[in-house]
């Protein structure tokens, strides 16, 4: 993720010695920035039935192969009852990419040091990380970018973003009559009193889907997004939450001790986006972080949406195989594609598009990390 905090001190908290270690704070300079998400097609937003809730006016598995590219289901199984108030079903996958990283020099250890004994998450998604679980409602998944400007002290961006992740699943699978927003300020609590990570940020962007009565509840914070597909049109696109350009809302932790802890970027739960939807048979959820958006335009999203779906609409019979097929396919083709053209250095990406916008004589694909998930929603007749 790119660098969003804008004074960052030169220092170290993961040090072998116990003592953290501040020398004089740093400037770096952040990167540019994209707000990307942004409200489309009102006509069809009123048609998803959606009810806002403290929305800031200013706002801008089960695995199967533990493969960079590969596609995961998380807890895809945990619940096989059949009640009949279980109106709706959800098939998820998820994909992700991380950002390629620069060799480091021969005369130094390629692993840094935080890293030789600890593995933030289940999967290396880079500084992204995700959780998809079954929850007494229904399903709940959820996607966080870790702010990678901690990296340059000596803090691994990834341990804040995977325990956030972990925590909201935990929250998810074990509270009844929760939404999206209670288990983000949940898992953000439970990472704070834990104590689990010293320092870092993260963006983060939760769904929770009812299985009884199609109701989803979404909560952002940040410039991670999702998009909502029906009847092959996007009738929604949530908003990214920026202070200013390239400065993403974000949760944080910061030591006590550190420099200018004052003027770091430090939101809450509270000040995320939050809406509600009730969801309606075919609809396609796409949930990604802005790695994903920043190389993805939306015409060029629901373009590959639409074409990766004949396989469904074409087969007449009610196939689950190759429902989870289809959707498992599609995560991975959105991924790779973003992937390639976050490489292209001729392309006016949606990232350079922002960028020149900005002053910038920027142009091509933005390097980031890269996870989506996938959701279709089916209705029993």
């Amino acid at each position: 993720m790119r660098p969003y905090l804008q004074r960052i001190a030169a220092a170290s908290l993961l040090l072998r010695s116990s003592r953290p270690l501040w020398t004089n704070t740093a400037t770096l300079k952040p990167t540019l920035s994209l707000q990307l998400p942004y409200y489309l097609q009102q006509q069809q937003q009123q048609q998803c039935l959606i009810e806002p809730t403290n929305v800031r006016s200013f706002s801008t598995s089960r695995t199967t192969q533990l493969i960079n590219t590969a596609s995961v289901v998380i807890d895809e199984d945990n619940s096989k009852s059949n009640i009949a108030s279980e109106s709706f079903q959800f098939v998820a996958y998820a994909a992700w990419h991380p950002k390629t990283r620069q060799k480091a020099p021969t005369n130094q250890k390629k692993v840094p040091y935080w890293k030789e004994d600890q593995k933030a998450g289940k999967v290396d998604a880079g500084e992204d990380a995700f959780f998809q679980t079954n929850t007494p409602e229904g399903l709940a998944i959820g996607v966080a970018d870790g702010v990678g400007g901690w990296s340059l002290v000596g803090v691994d961006p990834a341990l804040f973003s995977w325990t956030l992740m972990d925590n909201a699943a935990i929250v998810a699978k074990n509270e009844k009559s929760i939404d999206a927003h209670q288990i983000l300020d949940s898992a953000f609590q439970e990472l704070r009193k834990s104590g689990k990570v010293a320092a870092g940020s993260s963006t983060a962007c939760i769904l929770n889907l009812s299985k009884t009565t199609g109701e989803m509840t979404t909560c952002n914070l940040g410039d991670s997004a999702f998009l909502l597909v029906r009847d092959k049109k996007i009738v929604y696109e949530s908003p990214s939450q920026q202070h200013y350009f390239n400065c993403p809302y974000q949760l944080s932790v910061v030591p006590d001790t550190y420099p200018n802890r004052d003027d770091m970027v430090t939101d809450l739960p509270k000040d995320a986006d939050t809406k509600r939807f009730f969801l309606k048979d075919g609809d396609l959820i796409l949930l990604a972080t802005d790695g994903y958006f920043d190389n993805m335009y939306s015409h060029e999203t629901l373009e590959m949406i639409n074409s990766g779906m004949k396989p469904i609409e074409e087969n007449e019979s009610d196939d689950s195989e190759l429902v989870t097929a289809t959707i498992r396919g599609l995560a991975k083709t959105l991924t790779d594609r973003a992937r390639r053209l976050s490489l292209n250095p001729k392309r006016l990406s949606p990232w350079a598009k922002a960028a020149q916008a900005h002053g910038s004589s920027y142009r091509g694909g933005k390097v980031d990390d890269i996870t989506c998930i996938v959701t279709l929603v089916s209705q029993k007749k």
